[in-house]
């Protein structure tokens, strides 16, 4: 559309992540990125030559108060989103934050607090909205799947394979917890909506590590962190991310009293075990050895396909928040830092946050214990 108001951003951080936000704003109209920033001015000069940004700085304030921008997109690494993302935020400009959010609660809740007085979008990673994704939430229904009554979810893998900051608590302050167990935690809460309290056992399991090319690295940073999410019904879910397999598993599974859902399960997209009733639109399959299992292709097909950049300036563009609202990622990440908390007490940490949930799930769903199931 001709009419669209042009987009103006701001990179903040230039290693490699930043690459894919570069590539998704170039297939968009009227967006450009005016300028990039990162600690050493010749790494900013880079990406923006390779990008065709016409500006490069190594002081994000500079660029902020130079540029005339419409938002900044943060991508450095977790210990340092904190800082830029505030001092947009104090100047008006609107912020997309790679995960996790901060390092530390209270910097999440400054950030969220701030953006909401200043009237500013702020949309802070992981970005959960891929079409089976939503087509999922669509099927927690208790028509469907029944009671909820439990949810596993997990992100593990072998470990990142670049030897650089990840395996330094000093620089990452926090290894899989920060890094990997955001995106489960993240799919579980979007589609359950909040939780109440959070139990967790996190600790270093592989310390000496061998990395990409063979090489040997010492590590200080959590590996191996297992969650017990609960919900006010008294539903947990239990949540796993873990440095040490040979395979990479980021599955998603809700559990109810006559039905289950699984996310990209088992090399399925989204599937649904129904033995009660088949589902409509949809190709019946075996999944684990049952039958009574069905895979909606039609309706994922029928859901059109947004990245985070295109959502985030979809929402510049209408002046609405994203679907995933700071509120809503400020209680994801209160359960990853009451984890932390809870292994290092061994008592199980009360979440204080909550959010409106953007699904609506009916309440009775939860609700386990006022009639016969």
């Amino acid at each position: 559309m001709r009419d669209m108001k042009p987009i103006t951003l701001g990179m903040v951080g230039c290693g490699q992540v930043s690459n894919r936000y570069f590539e998704m704003a170039a297939k968009l109209e009227g967006v450009r990125f005016a300028a990039t920033c990162a600690r050493r001015l010749d790494s900013a000069q880079a990406k923006a030559e390779a990008y065709g940004v016409p500006r490069w700085y190594d002081d994000y304030r500079e660029m902020m108060d130079k540029e005339e921008l419409d938002a900044v997109v943060v991508t450095t690494p977790h210990s340092v989103h904190a800082e830029p993302v505030l001092a947009a935020l104090e100047r008006g400009l609107h912020v997309l934050n790679e995960k996790p959010m901060a390092t530390s609660f209270e910097d999440c809740s400054r950030m969220v607090t701030l953006a909401e007085e200043k009237g500013a979008i702020f949309m802070s990673l992981p970005f959960d909205l891929n079409p089976a994704f939503l087509a999922a939430s669509e099927f927690v229904d208790e028509r469907v799947i029944g009671k909820i009554t439990g949810a596993e979810a997990q992100l593990s893998l072998p470990g990142p394979p670049r030897d650089n900051w990840y395996y330094n608590k000093a620089i990452a302050h926090g290894g899989a917890m920060m890094d990997c167990m955001v995106y489960p935690v993240s799919r579980l809460i979007a589609l359950l909506g909040p939780a109440v309290s959070v139990m967790a056992e996190v600790n270093t399991l592989i310390p000496k590590r061998i990395v990409g090319g063979g090489k040997r690295v010492q590590s200080d940073v959590d590996d191996n962190v297992t969650l017990i999410v609960e919900f006010a019904g008294g539903q947990h879910a239990v949540i796993r991310t873990l440095w040490g397999m040979s395979f990479k598993q980021n599955n998603t599974l809700i559990y109810g009293r006559s039905g289950t859902i699984a996310l990209n399960d088992s090399g399925l997209p989204l599937v649904i075990h129904s033995p009660g009733q088949a589902i409509p639109d949809a190709e019946q399959v075996s999944w684990r050895g049952m039958n009574e299992c069905y895979v909606p292709h039609e309706k994922i097909a029928s859901i059109p396909t947004e990245d985070y950049i295109t959502h985030f300036v979809r929402c510049l563009r209408a002046g609405e928040q994203p679907v995933q609202s700071g509120r809503q990622q400020l209680h994801v990440h209160e359960i990853l830092f009451g984890a932390y908390r809870s292994a290092e007490s061994g008592e199980r940490y009360t979440l204080t946050t909550t959010f409106t949930p953007w699904a609506k799930l009916k309440p009775s769903i939860f609700d386990t214990r006022s009639e016969y199931i």
